[in-house]
C-alpha cells in the first residue's frame, strides 16, 4: 500500500511541478494567493453554506421539466458554491480542494490549491478494468480488496471537500460513489468545472501553463483483485 501511495504522490508532485512555470515566472512566490493577506482573510470567512442550494431549480434530463434541487441532487446547477462566488471560499485551511481531471489537462490550466486526482484514470470505469470501481455509480463494485481503503486515502471521510473537473459531470458521478460508500455528503461540494472559471476574478488563482505537456499513464501495483 505504501508503495502505491508513494507512486501516486510522486505523480502528483510531477504534475504540480510541470505547472510551476506559470506561478514562478509571472508571480513572485511571496505574492501568490496562498501567501497573501487576501487569502488569510478568506480563510477566516464565515461558515460555509450547505453544499446544495435547495432554492434553485434544475433540469434532470434532456426534454424534462425543471424541478426543485434537493440535498441529494449533485448537479452543478444545484451547487451553492460555483463560478459566481468560489473566490469567497478559496485558500481555506478547513477545506480539501480536489481537481478530478486527467493530469494532462490539469497541468495546462488549474486553480491554485487544487490537488489532481484523476477520476476516470484511477477511481471509476463502467466496465471492470484496473480502476478502483466499476458497475453502477450508486452501487459501485470494488476491483480490489483495498479499493475502499484507497478511496479514503484519496478523499478522507468526514473532511470538507471541494471537487471540480472540466464541467462538473465527473464530480456528480463521484459524489454518487461517495454517498454509496457512506460519506457525509453535507461536507462534499461540486464547485463545477474549469471551463466555467474564465472570469478575470480568477486570474490570481489560475495557473495557466498551456505549454506544459504531461503524458501520464496510470496503473496500480500490489493490490489484491476481488475474487469473482
Amino acid at each position: 500500500m505504501k508503495k502505491i501511495l508513494s507512486t501516486l504522490a510522486l505523480a502528483a508532485l510531477l504534475a504540480g511541478c510541470s505547472s510551476a512555470p506559470a506561478a514562478t515566472e509571472t508571480t513572485p512566490a511571496a505574492e501568490t494567493p496562498a501567501a497573501t493577506e487576501t487569502t488569510a482573510e478568506v480563510s477566516e470567512a464565515a461558515a460555509l453554506p450547505a453544499p446544495r442550494d435547495t432554492s434553485k431549480m434544475y433540469t434532470p434530463g434532456e426534454g424534462e421539466e425543471e424541478v426543485n434541487c434537493t440535498e441529494n441532487t449533485y448537479s452543478t446547477a444545484c451547487s451553492s458554491i460555483d463560478q459566481t462566488n468560489l473566490t469567497e471560499y478559496l485558500g481555506r485551511d478547513d477545506v480539501l480542494y480536489i481537481d478530478l481531471r486527467d493530469y494532462s489537462d490539469y497541468a495546462k490550466k488549474h486553480l491554485r490549491n487544487f490537488e489532481c486526482i484523476p477520476y476516470f484514470a484511477l477511481v471509476y470505469n463502467t466496465e471492470p478494468s484496473y480502476q478502483l470501481y466499476s458497475g453502477e455509480l450508486t452501487a459501485p463494485v470494488a476491483t480490489y480488496e483495498e479499493s475502499d481503503d484507497l478511496l479514503e486515502e484519496f478523499f478522507p471521510k468526514d473532511t470538507t471537500i471541494f471537487f471540480m473537473c472540466q464541467s462538473g459531470g465527473r464530480v456528480s458521478q463521484l459524489m454518487q460513489i461517495l454517498e454509496a460508500k457512506g460519506y457525509d455528503m453535507s461536507k462534499i461540494y461540486n464547485v463545477g468545472g474549469m471551463g466555467q472559471y474564465t472570469d478575470k476574478a480568477f486570474d490570481e488563482w489560475t495557473v495557466d501553463s498551456a505549454e506544459v505537456v504531461v503524458d501520464a499513464t496510470y496503473s496500480f501495483e500490489g493490490l489484491t483483485p476481488v475474487a469473482e
